[in-house]
C-alpha cells in the first residue's frame, strides 16, 4: 500500500485533482494540485468548488490522513474547472505567477513560502493543531527568526486590536497564501491599517 506521501508524489507527477483529508476528518478538507513535495510538506494549489485557483497551501504531511485521486467529486470539478477557464475566473489572484516566483532549491516548502510573503508583504492564514482543533491566525508577518517568526495578526471584527502571536516552525501544520481569504484581509488592511501593514 502506497505511503501518503507516495501518493501525492504520483498524483503531483501526473498532474491530478486530488482531495486531501487531514486529522482524520471531513471539516478538514482540500482539493487541489499537488505542486511539489518534501519530506515534512505538501505545497497544493488549492481549488476551491466553484473551480476558481483559491490560494497555495502548505499541509504538514503528518496531519494527512487520506488522500483520493478518484471520486465523483473530483469528476464534477474536473468539468466546474473547465467552466471557470471558459468564463475565465480560474486564477484571478495570480497564484501561478506566486508559484513561479517561488525557490525550494536552499530551503523545505515551508520556509520557502514564508520567506516568499515575507518579502512580497503578503497577508497568510497560518494553522497549528494544539488539540482538537486547529487554530488559524491571519494576519502579515512581521519577522522570520531562526525557528519561530512573529505575526501581526488581523481581527476583521476588531479593527482596533493590535496584537503579535510568536509562532515556532515546529508548530506549524498549515499556511495559506494567494486566497480569497488572505486577499479578503489585504483589503481590511489597505483600507483601516495602511500604516501597519506597510
Amino acid at each position: 500500500m502506497e505511503t501518503v506521501r507516495e501518493q501525492l508524489s504520483a498524483a503531483q507527477k501526473k498532474g491530478r485533482l486530488v482531495e486531501i483529508f487531514r486529522y482524520g476528518d471531513e471539516a478538514h478538507f482540500l482539493a487541489g494540485n499537488v505542486v511539489a513535495v518534501d519530506n515534512k510538506f505538501l505545497l497544493l494549489k488549492r481549488v476551491n468548488q466553484n473551480g476558481a485557483t483559491d490560494g497555495a497551501i502548505v499541509i504538514r504531511i503528518n496531519t494527512i490522513s487520506k488522500v483520493a485521486t478518484q471520486s465523483d467529486y473530483l469528476k464534477s470539478l474536473i468539468a466546474i474547472v473547465a467552466l471557470a477557464r471558459e468564463r475565465h475566473y480560474v486564477d484571478i489572484w495570480h497564484v501561478e505567477k506566486l508559484l513561479s516566483e517561488l525557490d525550494f532549491s536552499h530551503r523545505s516548502i515551508l520556509k520557502a513560502t514564508l520567506k516568499w510573503a515575507f518579502k512580497a508583504d503578503q497577508v497568510v492564514s497560518l494553522g497549528i493543531h494544539p488539540g482538537r482543533s486547529e487554530k488559524t491566525y491571519t494576519g502579515f508577518i512581521a519577522s522570520l527568526k531562526h525557528e519561530k517568526l512573529h505575526l501581526n495578526v488581523v481581527d476583521p471584527t476588531d479593527l482596533e486590536a493590535r496584537w503579535q502571536v510568536k509562532l515556532a516552525y515546529a508548530d506549524l501544520n498549515y499556511v495559506e497564501v494567494g486566497s480569497f481569504n488572505t486577499f479578503g484581509i489585504t483589503a481590511v488592511l489597505e483600507r483601516y491599517m495602511p500604516k501597519d501593514y506597510h
